[in-house]
């Protein structure tokens, strides 16, 4: 690829357009609820998350289609379309804007620590398969040939303190990139399936974040602000609009050039269950890792247990 990561400014030529769109929307569910299960994020190489941050999230746009109301204004930002295909080597790179989702962010003493997206492969996507697997197999390298580069845009709404994004565009062991708060209409587009990011403690020094919320918890659109409500619609917490970073990410898959783009749209070569638990298991036995070909690699935890410890993504050098 011609650049790891593309720092767009303006991003937006109606900022306070987003803005509105973004409050007119709702409910936000908790980010707890696109995670794994605690055997998925076992894979991932997380620990068990015992309690629910003020983390949220509305998907606008998904597969290209727009779920929420004059989201197109967002995914049709042609800004982004153009720094997706800098992304994607020049410009003969396909660009197909897939999908947006906002984040909104409450006060939160402690970081959304390095990570990288969800990856798709053809064949293989979140439409139909499990997180953890998705993130396995990127992890593992094994499967680069199927991946399809997709390139996020990020930006932000928040002039508080905290909330910083960090990126590392060299990869985990290159220097920590960083955008910080009041942002001013910026954005970082990269290949978030392959690029390490974060987001730093949010709030001003010895800020606390609301106990007791759940999976069921929402955020939605409250007097002067944003309330939280449980799953009897009684208010959990309550935040102002300066408390709140709001994130948007726009994604687009991103093809090399036209033949490229034929070769996905034409669906060859695609992987199947079979290839992928055939390379895994040729791989382990490579690295003399004795292993049972699983007959349901989906649930049998020993199989998810030993791709978890096997493939592991490097920590970011923060």
């Amino acid at each position: 690829m011609a650049a790891t990561a593309v720092r767009i400014s303006p991003a937006w030529e109606n900022p306070e357009a987003i803005i509105d769109l973004i409050r007119s929307a709702g409910p936000f569910w908790p980010l707890a609820n696109y995670a794994a299960s605690d055997a998925e994020m076992a894979a991932l190489g997380k620990e068990r998350v015992t309690f629910t941050p003020p983390w949220f999230r509305q998907d606008f746009a998904r597969e290209a289609e727009i779920l929420v109301p004059a989201a197109e204004q967002i995914l049709t930002n042609a800004t982004f379309a153009a720094a997706a295909k800098e992304l994607g080597g020049g410009a003969d790179a396909v660009v197909r804007p897939q999908a947006v989702y906002v984040n909104i962010m409450g006060p939160t003493p402690f970081s959304f620590p390095p990570h990288l997206d969800i990856p798709a492969f053809r064949g293989f996507t979140r439409a139909t398969q499990p997180v953890w697997l998705l993130k396995t197999m990127k992890t593992s390298g094994l499967f680069e040939e199927w991946r399809t580069t997709i390139a996020t845009a990020v930006s932000w709404f928040y002039e508080g303190e905290g909330g910083s994004f960090h990126y590392w565009p060299e990869g985990p062991e290159g220097p920590m990139q960083v955008e910080s708060s009041p942002y001013a209409n910026v954005s970082v587009l990269a290949d978030n399936e392959a690029t390490f990011h974060a987001v730093s403690p949010l709030g001003p020094k010895g800020s606390t974040m609301p106990e007791g919320l759940t999976r069921e918890s929402r955020l939605v659109r409250g007097e002067g602000g944003w309330d939280v409500h449980d799953e009897h619609a009684a208010t959990q917490a309550h935040f102002t609009d300066d408390e709140v970073r709001f994130t948007v990410s726009w994604k687009a898959d991103v093809f090399a050039n036209a033949d490229a783009a034929a070769i996905h749209d034409r669906g060859e070569n695609p992987l199947t269950f079979d290839t992928v638990v055939a390379l895994f298991h040729e791989d382990l036995t490579r690295r003399g890792i004795a292993t049972e070909l699983p007959t349901d690699p989906l649930s049998d935890q020993a199989w998810i247990s030993t791709l978890a410890q096997t493939y592991q993504d490097p920590a970011p050098r923060m």
